[in-house]
């Protein structure tokens, strides 16, 4: 009887323990890199146009008060303010993208393909690499007009 007991609290111990690791391991793990959720979610593109640069998100949102998908963007040259209607990964950018507010990188003419003036208002897809310091990457820009 005493060895039955025995038995069975070592059972029942070892099923508690187990029980307890394996809930602990749900989540949302990273593997130790840099992104939410499984490999390849960092690569992100967005669909929109570049409103303004040099001005303030109030500015705009005084201006278009229905429209609550304004997003500011700033870069080592200054800041722009921009639209987007559509991305390929809405989970990831709606966890980053709020606030609504970027910093943005790239090879130097990519970035100022985002800022030129003749670009203002221009439908435009950027592709890049959404990383968990809110930092956008840009590998690529796509003017649809």
């Amino acid at each position: 009887m005493k060895r039955l007991t025995k038995t069975l609290k070592a059972s029942v111990a070892a099923a508690f323990l187990l029980t307890n690791v394996s809930s602990s391991t749900q989540g949302d793990v990273s593997n130790g890199g840099s992104s939410f959720g499984p490999p390849g979610t960092d690569l992100i593109r967005i669909r929109g146009a570049v409103v303004c640069t040099g001005c303030a998100l109030d500015e705009i949102r005084k201006l278009y008060p229905s429209e609550s998908t304004f997003y500011k963007l700033s870069q080592r040259r200054g800041r722009l303010l921009s639209r987007w209607n559509w991305t390929s990964n809405t989970v990831r950018w709606y966890r980053m993208g709020w606030p609504p507010q970027l910093w943005v990188r790239g090879y130097e003419h990519l970035l100022q393909q985002l800022t030129a003036e003749a670009n203002l208002l221009t439908e435009m897809e950027i592709e890049g690499v959404l990383s968990n310091t809110r930092t956008l990457d840009v590998t690529g820009i796509t003017l649809s007009g």
